[in-house]
């Protein structure tokens, strides 16, 4: 198996002293799993601080008017909530079951011997793309320009309203109302299901890693040659295809470092467009953070893990971040409808309708005579 050391001296077959030197920095490959991962923050909710009470009256009032049977409103919120959240639990033990059989699928395709072979075809493909990527930056020496003044805006745009859409997730710490309360949990589920989502998709990347990467081999390896044969009639159209899709594409499927398959594509190719920022979490080795623009296009993949490693990457994942990721979106729906089911409550309280009622129910409370009076303080005359 040909294995390309981490740093190599002298210049590119076929190459000019003007084109680049083999790399001294190799671009970033995806992480070993470990297995070993930060529990995911949970914000808790502001607390609603209590309406003022109004002061006691100077009387000796022996008991208030009825009130709304606000107990049995709780009692009925309470069970909805943990129906609903028994109903959830149901979906996602049924998820599971369905992730359990596809990973028995996986592993038992995922054989040492496919291993060898996609490895093989990937050290095959990283010595093609490196002569590939050679050639193109001398035939198009503005190639990083191109992504600069072309490709980037673009990405910077999207994010730019991404950004406008949830701001920096960040949930504010007082409330002042249950109206107030209720954006708190709606912003909570929300920021807590698009972590969910990003958690399933990469687990669902990870379903059929052998026929996955055997696929993105041969699209790279149909990329490279399209890539090639364009580049003597349109090389700045070429750079967008190689830097923004096979370049990335390649390195999201190599072997982690621990591998001792390095690739030999300099780091320099890779980084660019720098105002466009993720947040990485790739402590089961596949990343399920916020992704950059940039991994948006190509989407999560898996890459050439050995294949005895591959249980632990599904129940890394699984078990540090799915399972987590799904108790707290469920717990923040079920937290949100809590408290909208109470602003309904609340809301049919203050009708108008109710309020007319006042009159009705205070006259059906009042007693026939005022024994329940305070008595005068001492030196005070009685009441009348």
């Amino acid at each position: 198996m040909t294995n390309y050391p981490r740093q190599q001296t002298g210049h590119y077959p076929r190459g000019d002293d003007d084109c680049p030197p083999e790399p001294k920095d190799p671009a970033d490959q995806p992480k070993d799993p470990t297995g070993e991962c930060e529990k995911c923050p949970d914000p808790e909710p502001p607390k609603l601080p209590d309406p003022e009470k109004c002061p006691e009256p100077d009387c000796n009032c022996p008991h208030p008017p009825p009130t709304q049977p606000t107990c049995l409103d709780e009692l009925i919120e309470k069970q909805t909530r943990e129906i609903s959240e028994a109903e959830r639990a149901k979906v996602f033990k049924a998820d599971l079951e369905a992730l359990l059989a596809k990973a028995k699928a996986a592993s038992a395709e995922y054989t040492n011997d496919k291993y060898d072979k996609l490895v093989k075809e990937w050290l095959k493909q990283d010595a093609d793309i490196r002569e590939l990527v050679r050639k193109l930056v001398c035939a198009a020496p503005c190639w990083r320009c191109i992504i600069e003044c072309y490709v980037c805006p673009l990405l910077y745009d999207i994010s730019s309203r991404e950004k406008r859409l949830y701001g920096d997730d960040k949930l504010y710490s007082d409330v002042s109302s249950l109206y107030d309360l209720r954006y708190w949990h709606d912003r909570n589920r929300a920021r807590k299901k698009r972590e969910l989502d990003r958690i399933k998709l990469v687990l669902g990347a990870w379903e059929k890693p052998a026929q996955q990467i055997e696929k993105t081999l041969g699209d790279n390896a149909k990329l490279t040659a399209d890539a090639n044969a364009r580049l003597g009639t349109e090389p700045t159209k070429v750079v967008v295809d190689v830097f923004l899709r096979l370049v990335p594409m390649h390195l999201a499927i190599a072997p982690p470092p621990s591998s001792g398959k390095t690739t030999t594509i300099d780091r320099k190719y890779t980084e660019f467009c720098e105002c466009d920022k993720g947040n990485p979490d790739d402590c089961c080795g596949p990343d399920v953070g916020v992704p950059t623009m940039r991994q948006r296009i190509i989407g999560p993949q898996p890459y050439l893990i050995r294949p005895g490693d591959y249980y632990l990457v599904i129940c890394c994942l699984t078990q540090q971040r799915y399972l987590p990721a799904k108790d707290a979106w469920t717990a923040a729906e079920s937290a949100y409808e809590a408290v909208d089911a109470e602003i309904k409550r609340l809301t049919a309280d203050v009708d108008p309708e109710k309020v007319k009622q006042i009159e009705k129910n205070a006259k059906a409370a009042v007693p026939a005579d005022c024994t329940f009076n305070k008595p005068p303080a001492e030196g005070e005359p009685a009441a009348r």
